[in-house]
């Protein structure tokens, strides 16, 4: 009877163990190591047909790569949306600095002694409205 097989089922289980340990601890983590362990069970199935629990195996595999593609995209998603939220923070102040920026003397409150103040007050009027608005509605 040949046990080789036995051990290469038990080989994979422990991959798989690390893997799953791995996700699960959060720390860092190559990707590569799922579609390398893939590949070699793939492999397998193709020199074993017969055996089932590789089939097993082959579908935890799939399922934990696909956990750790939702993980990384909802990451991705909270970054973008943060970068969104700034960006749309940051837009109309730019838009304050290049009307006040301007090299003319008819822009309003520009020549005035209170043009400066009005322009500060005006910039954290938005942000703090922007930033009001966005924590109302939970984007961050």
């Amino acid at each position: 009877m040949d046990f080789r097989p036995m051990e290469k089922i038990n080989y994979y289980k422990l991959e798989l163990k690390k893997i799953e340990h791995c996700l699960n601890s959060n720390s860092d983590f190559d990707e590569n190591m799922i579609y390398r362990l893939k590949s070699k069970m793939l492999y397998y199935k193709l020199d074993n047909p017969e055996d089932k629990e590789i089939d097993t195996l082959i579908q935890l595999i799939d399922s934990l790569d696909d956990s750790y593609n939702k993980e990384q995209n909802k990451k991705l998603n909270h970054r973008l949306n943060l970068l969104t939220i700034w960006s749309t923070i940051f837009l109309p102040l730019s838009f304050y600095t290049g009307m006040w920026g301007m090299n003319f003397d008819d822009v309003p409150l520009l020549t005035g002694d209170d043009g400066f103040w009005v322009f500060a007050s005006l910039t954290l009027l938005t942000i703090g409205v922007m930033f009001t608005y966005f924590k109302r509605n939970k984007w961050f």
